[in-house]
């Protein structure tokens, strides 16, 4: 089994369907997002209260597990060119074989 985690830079529904991808892979035996909620700093008190909630792409780290170390490139590549065809920014935080 290999662990990859991805940072991918992209909305919520680019994210959601980079992690179908990954799950509807034979390759594949789970994909999740695993950031940490983003703290919320729109009060009253705050320096950001009244401003738009206009924002730009999240940031999305997406932890995968392949089912053995041949399957990681593969992997890898689909994610990459799902990336690219959606206009999404795919870097590589780690990848381990175990």
């Amino acid at each position: 089994m290999a662990n990859l985690e991805l940072r991918l830079t992209a909305d919520e529904g680019v994210t959601q369907a980079m992690l179908d991808m990954l799950k509807g892979m034979d390759d594949v035996d789970s994909a999740e997002d695993i950031t940490e909620p983003a703290f919320d700093a729109d009060d009253e008190d705050s320096s950001s209260a009244g401003l738009s909630d206009n924002e730009g792409p999240g940031s999305h780290l997406i932890q995968v597990e392949t089912i053995n170390d041949e399957s990681l490139a593969r992997v890898l590549d689909a994610a990459q060119a799902l990336a690219e065809r959606l206009g999404a920014v795919l870097e590589i935080e780690s990848d381990s074989q175990d």
